[in-house]
């Protein structure tokens, strides 16, 4: 994929496993039929090993990333942490953190729609970082929301880099 000319028209799936490759990822190809691409790939974080998965849908030409978090938030704590995740989804330009309210499962999604032609790599990389990234320096927080019994306004705070004097 490195030096193509973006108007040679490369099969998405071709671009996804060359970038994949390029990085050296291991990853595996979990379905590839009509309806979808799903490739998954693992990911060490600092605060735990993340799965990856690209999703491919080629009549809609849609390509979406999906950073899975190593952590289930507990049920009596979803509220509290989708209130924090909907003030970092203001703060965030590519993708978006979401929480799965029936298991507590925790990802964050960024996505773009595939060119005719041979997508620039930038577009993929950083998509596939981006989803990555938001992961790395959110789940901390909410970790301290889940298991910590951190409020969201005081997350924001955290985040914010804002001091409540209360809290000395």
């Amino acid at each position: 994929m490195k030096g193509q000319s973006n108007t040679e028209k490369i099969p998405m799936k071709d671009q996804l496993i060359s970038f994949l490759d390029d990085i050296n990822y291991k990853y595996r190809i979990n379905q590839d039929d009509d309806e979808r691409l799903v490739i998954q790939t693992g990911v060490e974080l600092k605060s735990g090993n993340a799965d990856v998965f690209a999703v491919y849908m080629e009549k809609l030409n849609l390509v979406q990333f999906f950073a899975v978090a190593p952590i289930k938030v507990p049920e009596n704590r979803r509220a509290e942490v989708a209130k924090f995740l909907d003030f970092v989804d203001a703060l965030s330009y590519i993708g978006n953190l979401q929480l799965n309210h029936m298991d507590g499962i925790l990802r964050c999604k960024t996505y773009f729609l595939a060119s005719e032609n041979t997508m620039e790599p930038r577009v993929i990389n950083d998509n596939f970082y981006q989803s990555l990234n938001q992961l790395e320096r959110y789940l901390p927080i909410v970790l301290k929301i889940s298991f910590g019994g951190l409020d969201a306004v005081r997350a924001q705070n955290e985040v914010l880099g804002s001091v409540n004097p209360s809290d000395n």
